[in-house]
């Protein structure tokens, strides 16, 4: 083979090499449709949670941390949610209740008949699944009470709720209670399991 010939075969295989490295690297310009698509994200998804970002910070700079620390915040609201279902304002929930005041929810969850959650901002989100037509269901939320007591958090307490349970024939204690079962045994199930947890 000559020279050229080996120069040429040379140069083919080290542009041949760079496309390899650049495809394995993701080289170029990444698109905002790429890098969704790479995460399984709505591209306006992630165009809007940029733009938020920008509007807040004006000329300030993003590190790559916060960043991460603001996706990272932004999707453990979705989560939960996912996980729990809807959670309700405390507007939502004053309306749910017949237009009660604030200080009439305040009360009901000082006095342990309603369930609330703090999320990341600060705000109080109430759970859905603990209303029936509109009422809280007492035994659901005594079984709420009951683990957020034994030093669980309150969001796990919750997603306790929504957790199959073969103590509870394989029902979650939200099934439980809307199939009218044994509250005596829903209960015994929630300090059994408040106990394990505690530990």
């Amino acid at each position: 083979m000559a020279v050229k010939d080996l120069n040429d075969a040379l140069e083919r295989s080290e542009a041949a090499l760079r496309e390899v490295r650049e495809a394995l690297h993701g080289g170029g310009e990444l698109t905002v449709r790429d890098l969704a698509a790479r995460h399984n994200l709505d591209s306006d998804a992630l165009v809007a949670f940029a733009e938020a970002a920008g509007e807040l910070l004006g000329e300030r700079p993003l590190s790559t941390a916060s960043a991460r620390r603001a996706g990272m915040l932004a999707a453990a609201g979705e989560v939960w949610e996912n996980e729990l279902g809807p959670l309700l304002s405390s507007a939502q929930v004053r309306a749910l209740l017949g237009d009660v005041s604030r200080q009439r929810v305040d009360e009901l969850l000082r006095a342990r008949r309603l369930i609330g959650l703090r999320d990341q901002g600060g705000r109080r989100r109430f759970p859905a699944v603990q209303f029936i037509d509109g009422r809280p269901q007492e035994h659901l939320v005594d079984a709420f009470w009951t683990l957020a007591d034994a030093a669980v958090s309150p969001w796990t307490a919750a997603s306790w709720l929504v957790a199959e349970d073969e103590a509870l024939d394989g029902r979650s204690p939200v099934e439980w209670v809307r199939e009218r079962r044994d509250p005596e045994r829903l209960a015994l199930v929630a300090r059994r399991d408040a106990a394990r947890l505690a530990q």
